[in-house]
């Protein structure tokens, strides 16, 4: 079975797994195979889509089922198919339309059938050139009738610490979350990374005593009250090394192969 059977390691991927420059390190490459190739099961939490994960598969390997758009969906990459999903519930999707014709400072995307949507442009939209996957810079109208896995408004962050509260007030009281600075994720009610995280341990039979969980950033901390061991980056927000039982090595010094160790 090995020194890491029955245990499962669970990170998150932007400013944890990533380093600032958005690469795996070296040291946590061979952190990650130790653990697998020792009976351990390896995956991430994302904000991400699927293909915006799978672009990273030349420089880690997972063996678990992955955690993605914060919870609302369950992939396996190896039998590509996705094991749980959850919808934005149809009635919110009138918070973003107000938020369009109310707030046209903010970027929004739509996130449908695993491609992006751009609802309106902003100083991030230019992130997507570099991306391997596939965008649409418009919205449709038969979008409005289609299944949203999740929605983002982007703005500067001064910009979105003021209008986090006024939009979870006054446009959309269903769940959503920062995943950043400047990024705030609606999602389909009663998902988040924890509830993804604690799903998945149970597909796999592993008790959440064994499930270890890192990240940084607030779409992290049901993730990380979820998990029986929990880690914050030294680079992470103050309320996560708070609820974290420990804080490790920043996003740029390895952090994973600093957990590995310690597990």
């Amino acid at each position: 079975m090995g020194k890491f059977g029955g245990k499962l390691l669970v990170s998150d991927m932007d400013a944890t797994l990533l380093t600032r420059d958005g690469k795996i390190s070296e040291a946590d490459r061979e952190a990650i195979e130790n653990f697998i190739s020792e009976g351990g099961k390896f995956t991430v939490a994302s904000g991400r889509m699927v293909p915006a994960v799978r672009a990273y598969f030349n420089q880690m390997t997972i063996n678990a089922p992955a955690i993605l758009h914060n919870g609302a969906k369950l992939y396996c990459y190896d039998s590509e198919s996705v094991i749980f999903e959850r919808f934005i519930e149809e009635d919110r999707k009138q918070a973003i339309k107000r938020v369009h014709d109310t707030h046209p400072e903010f970027g929004l995307e739509i996130y449908s059938d695993e491609l992006v949507y751009v609802y309106n442009r902003c100083f991030e939209t230019e992130r997507f050139k570099t991306k391997p996957y596939k965008v649409i810079y418009s919205m449709p109208d038969e979008i409005w009738k289609r299944p949203w896995i999740k929605a983002l408004i982007i703005g500067h962050k001064e910009q979105l610490d003021e209008f986090t509260p006024i939009y979870q007030s006054e446009y959309d009281r269903g769940y959503s979350v920062r995943s950043g600075d400047r990024y705030l994720d609606i999602v389909a009610n009663g998902v988040s990374k924890g509830f993804g995280l604690t799903k998945l341990a149970a597909i796999l039979g592993i008790d959440m005593e064994n499930v270890y969980a890192v990240g940084d950033n607030m779409n992290d901390i049901d993730m990380l009250k979820a998990a029986g061991h929990s880690f914050a980056v030294a680079n992470a927000l103050q309320e996560v090394k708070t609820i974290a039982d420990e804080v490790v090595p920043s996003c740029d010094d390895s952090p994973i192969a600093y957990i590995v160790n310690r597990i």
